[in-house]
């Protein structure tokens, strides 16, 4: 997808695990990715191709909640740990962040069954294009987001 054939939406957001890929996979040349307990099924592969749908917006906003969820799932420790937290700060803050509203949030449709952070995700698909691996919510997002929606799997479930 070139940025001359992209939609109206400009605007990405990018779902926790994925975070996840991009800032544990930017430690030490990704070799982290391996050793995460949360990140099994992803390579150095998934991490170049993740960072190159980021490079296709020209704006890719954060929730609060994300952000929160990436920081608290960094299963990193030592020299590793501190360089992917540095990462996860400069990344987080070159990117826009969503206004959120808690008490908003836990009000929409969607928070009892898939609770705050992803509920709020679903609801942000009508503005946002939302690039996530969880199957779960692929249903209520496709009914809210439609086409905003950008499924991922992992290259290695492509090549099975």
């Amino acid at each position: 997808m070139t940025k001359a054939k992209r939609r109206e939406c400009q605007r990405l957001l990018i779902d926790t695990n994925l975070w996840l890929v991009m800032i544990i996979g930017a430690v030490e040349e990704g070799k982290y990715i391996a050793k995460s307990k949360r990140l099994g099924s992803y390579s150095l592969k998934d991490y170049d191709k993740l960072w190159k749908i980021f490079d296709l917006y020209d704006e890719v906003w954060i929730t609060p909640y994300i952000a929160a969820e990436v920081s608290n799932l960094i299963d990193l420790h030592g020299e590793a740990g501190v360089k992917a937290y540095g990462i996860a700060k400069e990344v987080f803050s070159m990117l826009k962040q969503v206004d959120s509203s808690i008490a908003k949030d836990c009000e929409n449709d969607f928070y009892i069954d898939f609770g705050l952070t992803d509920g709020s995700i679903i609801q942000l698909s009508e503005k946002f294009d939302v690039l996530t691996n969880d199957k779960r919510m692929l249903g209520p997002l496709y009914k809210v987001g439609g086409e905003n929606v950008i499924p991922y799997l992992p290259v290695s479930s492509l090549s099975r």
